[in-house]
């Protein structure tokens, strides 16, 4: 008989053993720790959600202040949920096997900040856990004479510790592990006793009770033991005689019968049912086909009969109006084969002019904030290069000196005090600047003329500006006294003119669908370049758009 071997300290020794014996087991009680209380400080409990309890140990011997009691527990365990409860404690959540699984179940109720009251020996539990030594689990010393060396072992293990400390007492006596059978009450604590052994069960639930179990069917069933599920089976095979097969003879008898009623069942259909006969005849017109094919010169082919055995009769008027339907369907069929073609046709080119559209936007966008042109400059011109040549140059240019209205404006800012002056601009004696002066104290005008002073003109040019009207701004310019110091600003105006018609003949051709689609070789356009604005001999003020 198994001889069951209990490690686990005191009092809970004593409660296991007691277990054992009133199943009729007689244990042997080798307690490898004993439990010391530790002195230790409360913390401040205002920053804990819960108490986690991990072993009873902690109520025991842990001194735990009544202060604890306000706040709920969370027990690895059933045994420990118990010792809790019975301490006064209120148990709010229980685990199922580890202290890992209590902490989720913890945190998953909404306990984040956990007060753990641990023993001394103990593995780290994570964030969110403070653990706190209240006892010590200190070693006994076991006598290598207290484990016997020649029978059957089954030790009950409750802690990882105890599963180490056996297994190196183990070692040190000498003790054969192959008669020796582990029983863990988790699969932490059956990793830490290691390999060896006759076998290692764990228990299903981590609790003293499924320990007792496991120990109670492997000590009094023999065969649990050995793991021999077949020896409570009395079942003896039966070798059954063969069953012999149907005689050769009989089995040609019955085939012999079955050809002799079905040659008697044609004969009687031949002879009573007419229809048979004409599947007969029909069979041998397929003959006589087959024999015209043969070459028989002498041969008529045979019309097909109807079900009077007659043949059919053609009637040319309804094969005509059949062709005429089939006519008027495939003429039908037709026109929409090519309304089709031409609705793809319209689309494709509904298509392409959006497309030109979106890229001309596209450039007139880019110019308009002054920036490069990019990936669209070589749409530009895939699309328009072969239509507008000249104008997607144009473009193309401006987009690499941009001129935008609000370089124009500060342009003319820049320079309206030299170009609205007359000082420095004429050979005038200082007879004829003074006459000339006096002369504009008073100008006499028709009232729908516009004011010919130069402020009214320039205050003129800004609003034109202002309203994008860029080629009126600069004819009004050209008129001011002082506009051959504003050829800069001229010139860039031009181009700002130039570049928006061409950028309007480009939509004009991508309206009217004259865009064309990207080639797989473009048509390179040369940039063409403008020819050299001539320079002042006179001194000209710094203007804000850049020269060309």
């Amino acid at each position: 008989m198994t001889r069951i071997v209990v490690l686990r300290p005191e009092p809970g020794n004593a409660d296991t053993c007691a277990k054992l014996r009133k199943l009729g087991l007689e244990p042997l009680a080798m307690p490898v720790f004993t439990v010391v209380p530790v002195a230790w400080t409360p913390p401040d409990l205002g920053g804990f959600d819960a108490v986690l309890l991990t072993s009873a140990n902690a109520i025991r011997h842990g001194a735990l202040p009544d202060t604890l009691k306000t706040l709920p527990v969370i027990a690895v365990g059933d045994a420990t949920a118990a010792a809790a409860r019975r301490a006064g404690f209120s148990v709010a959540v229980t685990g199922t096997s580890d202290v890992d699984a209590a902490i989720d179940a913890a945190r998953a109720s909404g306990f984040d900040r956990l007060f753990h009251p641990a023993g001394r020996d103990r593995r780290p539990t994570g964030p969110g856990v403070v653990a706190c030594t209240v006892y010590a689990s200190e070693a006994l010393r076991i006598g290598d004479s207290v484990l016997p060396r020649h029978e059957d072992l089954l030790v009950l293990i409750h802690s990882p510790r105890a599963a180490h400390a056996f297994a190196e007492h183990v070692a040190q006596a000498g003790v054969d592990r192959s008669r020796i059978t582990i029983a863990a009450i988790s699969r932490t604590a059956a990793d830490a006793a290691g390999s060896g052994w006759a076998a290692l069960v764990v228990a299903e639930t981590p609790t003293d009770d499924a320990l007792v179990t496991i120990a109670a069917k492997r000590a009094i069933d023999p065969d649990a033991r050995r793991g021999d599920k077949r020896v409570m089976s009395d079942h003896v095979p039966i070798e059954r005689p063969r069953a012999r097969g149907p005689r050769l003879g009989v089995i040609i008898i019955v085939i012999g019968l079955a050809f002799i009623a079905g040659s008697v069942a044609m004969g009687y259909a031949l002879k009573t049912m007419p229809w048979f006969g004409q599947r007969t005849g029909l069979t041998a017109a397929g003959s006589t086909t087959a024999a015209a094919a043969s070459g028989n010169p002498d041969f008529t082919p045979a019309q097909p009969l109807n079900a009077n055995g007659e043949q059919p009769r053609v009637d040319t008027a309804m094969l005509a109006t059949r062709e005429a339907t089939l006519a008027g369907q495939l003429t039908a069929l037709e026109a929409r084969t090519a309304a089709v073609s031409s609705d793809a046709m319209a689309a494709g080119g509904q298509a392409t002019r959006a497309e030109g559209l979106m890229v001309a936007f596209a450039a007139r966008r880019a110019i308009d904030r002054g920036v490069g042109l990019g990936y669209i400059e070589e749409q530009l011109r895939l699309r328009f290069g072969r239509a507008q040549p000249r104008a997607t140059a144009a473009v193309i240019q401006a987009a690499h000196q941009p001129v935008t209205i609000e370089d124009l404006r500060q342009g003319l800012d820049t320079i309206a005090p030299q170009i609205t002056s007359t000082n420095g601009t004429t050979n005038d004696s200082w007879l004829q600047t003074v006459r000339r002066e006096f002369s504009n104290l008073i100008v006499l005008r028709e009232e729908s003329m516009a004011s010919p002073m130069p402020a009214d003109r320039l205050a003129r040019a800004r609003r034109l500006l202002e309203a994008g009207q860029v080629e009126a701004a600069r004819a009004e310019v050209e008129r001011l006294p002082g506009a051959t110091q504003a050829s800069n600003w001229m010139d860039a105006a031009r181009r700002y003119i130039v570049a928006r018609k061409a950028l309007d003949i480009l939509e004009n051709t991508a309206l009217m669908g004259q865009a064309g689609q990207p080639q797989p070789s473009p048509i390179v356009v040369t940039t063409p370049v403008l020819p050299p604005v001539a320079t002042s001999t006179q001194s000209e003020a710094p203007v804000a758009v850049p020269a060309p």
